[in-house]
């Protein structure tokens, strides 16, 4: 919006001096109200008819006065303006003016700090999913990258209040943060969560110590990027078909897990995996349940499912769309 700021206070400017102009005129030169902005147009535009000229001496030291800011001011904006459009910035304000209406309509939609590596990647797992999301980058670059790419973002640093209002987090019900230091995380967390208390965060840390003073602040989730990277490299090599098959999976979008939640008097509450016949009916598997803290794996057809537990499901992302339509949560 800085090229926009700058033409709207050369025209402020431009509006005064002809204010000023005109009632110049009025005082020294006893000229109508339509003369005087009439002889006020002419002069800064340097048309100069010679139809109505001052006609006392302090009259024309006003005019000299009135020639030399207006003629300037004049020229300022005819600059500015031919910039907006030549440079093609015109059309950037307005693509900027555009992402704020619509950042101001999401509700409940996912804010990513942070556009690089590891944004733009979770960013292609919202587009994948059809989640409504914003970026949040203060990296020009990377700014101009995103939004060839379509991405919706809000240019500035993440951890202010107003850029953070700017991306809708008062509305929002997720928010990853992906910035490249623990106290910027940190800090974003603190003043995320000031915002909005019941935001769902996702974090990465670079330490188990950093992770604990991150879910100490009400952290959902904050993920050692690079101890996950160690052990997939360690299983490239111990178990290279599983993990050949997760990234295949991952990046063909064929095969997707999913956790849906079984909330109080949901139908599939208090029943067996058996009796359920996900798999028969639409090809999915259930693989873990997660009750409280526990992780319950190895799910067998006897297995049953309660109130509160968290079911996660793998099958074809087809499949997992026909689950949520089941009815069975």
């Amino acid at each position: 919006m800085e090229p926009i700021r700058h033409v709207l206070i050369a025209l402020l400017l431009l509006l005064l001096v002809v204010i000023a102009g005109t009632a110049g005129f009025m005082y020294l030169e006893g000229l109508s109200l339509f003369d005087s902005l009439y002889m006020t147009v002419v002069t800064i535009t340097t048309v100069g008819y010679g139809d109505i000229t001052p006609g006392t001496f302090y009259g024309r030291i006003f005019t000299t006065g009135l020639i030399v800011s207006g003629v300037g001011i004049t020229l300022y904006v005819l600059v500015e303006m031919m910039g907006l459009v030549v440079e093609g910035r015109l059309s950037e304000a307005f693509g900027i003016v555009k992402v704020k209406r619509s950042v101001a309509k999401m509700k409940n939609h996912m804010i990513i700090c942070g556009g690089g590596r590891t944004g733009s990647v979770v960013a292609e797992e919202f587009e994948a999913e059809g989640i409504e999301f914003v970026v949040i980058e203060h990296d020009p670059e990377v700014v101009k990258e995103l939004k060839k790419r379509g991405i919706p973002v809000v240019e500035g640093d993440a951890t202010r209040d107003d850029v953070l209002i700017e991306a809708g987090v008062e509305r929002a019900s997720g928010l990853v943060s992906s910035l490249p230091s623990d106290c910027s995380n940190l800090l974003l967390c603190i003043t995320a969560k000031g915002l909005n208390k019941e935001l769902d965060i996702v974090t990465r840390a670079s330490s188990e110590e950093a992770a604990r003073r991150l879910y100490s602040i009400g952290v959902k989730k904050a993920l050692i990027v690079e101890a996950i990277g160690g052990r997939r490299l360690a299983k490239s090599l111990i178990k290279p078909a599983v993990v050949d098959f997760l990234e295949f999976a991952s990046k063909t979008g064929e095969t997707s897990l999913e956790t849906l939640k079984v909330e109080p008097g949901a139908k599939i509450a208090n029943k067996k995996v058996k009796e359920l016949g996900i798999k028969e009916k639409i090809g999915a598997i259930i693989i873990a349940i997660i009750r409280g803290e526990k992780v319950i794996s190895n799910i067998g057809p006897e297995d049953e499912i309660l109130e509160g537990d968290t079911v996660v499901v793998i099958g074809k992302r087809e499949s997992l769309h026909k689950l949520e339509d089941m009815d069975f949560f």
